[in-house]
């Protein structure tokens, strides 16, 4: 029996299992926007559900793992753990990036940690030596193995794809076209103005927190909080009154004015060629949700995605990449600029980082009970329905 019920309508057991989520807890999220209620803690707290989200989401849907500039190099690799799963991500001597799971085809063991530049992967615990694309090259004392074929084994294959300059990977066997994924929520036809291929990437920024991951996104869409917590950094620069998004299929989009994501909302960079005729001018404000876990910000002269990964029900790690265009590299002071940018992103994310601490802290509370949505939590009403959709669902990602 899984953790959610599928058939709707119908109260589910509950005296096999105690964790068991009864459909009537669901009704207040699932209904109409001013009548309904945020989750039920166990959401954002339950170990049994956070396995169903690993299953249904993270192990279906495509996931961003870096962007295709951090492997220029054949050789180029890097180790990861992306929702429990380890994976490899290399540039071959081909010039492709492959995927590819870090558990030796003998006995389970890593053969790749941290990141760096190598010509293959040698397993430390006997030795078995695999190529760039996760191919078996060597196994000793292999020979005498009845029916063992060195061509036939390999670490397991990740399936990899691109788009905007992001490397995106996925888990499932048969997953769909990540173009036909993307499309599914029309972030190719909303966002490809934005043209981030053709940006560079000039710092990142990460860090861990104790909250689930679903509240990340949340917290990106709740232009309520902006003008509270944020009234020293953007909130100033923010009209929440006139913000406006559209929902897609499984998340939203927002166009918008405000000033850059910088001090005072000072613009430290000329504008990014292609948008220096938009209609908002300085005041270009754009945001998309990319499902499961990525958030993308654009400003007149920078792009910021925000991406988070999932550590456990209760720990998040967090990680903010900033843009610029290749002509915006040349410009006066460039290092110190790039560094107000990572300080104040920094402060800003910081400031939600103790709200949500706080929030799953008292998740745990006998006391919490799940508030009501207002007008200005419409997108997260959206988001949470759909995500709902999904685990009572088979997990369907189109």
């Amino acid at each position: 029996m899984s953790v959610i019920e599928k058939t709707a309508g119908k109260k589910a057991r509950s005296k096999d299992r105690g964790d068991l989520v009864i459909d009537s807890e669901l009704e207040a999220t699932r209904a109409d926007l001013l009548r309904s209620r945020h989750l039920p803690s166990k959401y954002y707290t339950s170990a049994e559900i956070y396995e169903l989200e690993l299953e249904k989401i993270w192990r279906k849907d495509w996931i961003v793992v870096g962007r295709e500039e951090e492997f220029p190099n054949p050789g180029d690799y890097r180790a990861m753990n992306v929702a429990g799963e380890p994976v490899v991500i290399t540039r071959a001597e081909d010039g492709t990036l492959n995927a590819f799971s870090n558990i030796c085809a003998h006995r389970g063991t890593e053969v790749a940690y941290g990141e760096g530049n190598t010509k293959d992967f040698s397993c430390p615990y006997h030795a078995w030596l695999y190529g760039l694309k996760g191919e078996l090259i060597k196994a000793t004392r292999t020979g005498p193995i009845e029916g063992f074929d060195l061509s036939n084994c390999r670490l397991p294959e990740v399936k990899l794809d691109t788009w905007g300059g992001f490397i995106f990977i996925n888990f499932d066997d048969s997953p769909p076209a990540l173009t036909d994924y993307l499309d599914a929520d029309t972030v190719r036809s909303e966002m490809d103005f934005l043209r981030m291929d053709e940006l560079r990437l000039v710092d990142t920024y990460s860090f861990e927190l104790d909250c689930n991951w679903k509240l990340i996104p949340e917290n990106f869409i709740d232009v309520y909080h902006v003008e509270v917590l944020h009234k020293q950094t953007f909130g100033r620069e923010f009209g929440t009154d006139d913000f406006e998004f559209g929902l897609t299929k499984y998340g939203w989009y927002g166009k918008y004015e405000a000033g850059t994501n910088a001090p005072d909302g000072e613009m430290f960079f000329d504008p990014i060629p292609w948008l220096d005729d938009h209609p908002s001018g300085e005041l270009f404000a754009f945001t998309m949700f990319v499902r499961p876990h990525m958030m993308v910000f654009a400003r007149q002269d920078h792009v910021q995605p925000v991406i988070c990964y999932p550590l456990g029900p209760e720990r998040t790690l967090l990680k903010v990449f900033t843009l610029l265009p290749q002509s915006s590299l040349k410009a006066r002071a460039f290092p110190q600029k790039v560094r107000i940018l990572h300080d104040y992103i920094k402060q800003a994310t910081g400031e939600d980082a103790d709200m949500l601490v706080s929030m799953q802290k008292n998740f745990k509370s006998s006391r919490f009970a799940p508030g009501p949505f207002t007008v200005l939590e419409k997108a997260i009403h959206h988001r949470l329905n759909r995500y709902l959709d999904i685990l009572q669902g088979d997990g369907e990602t189109l």
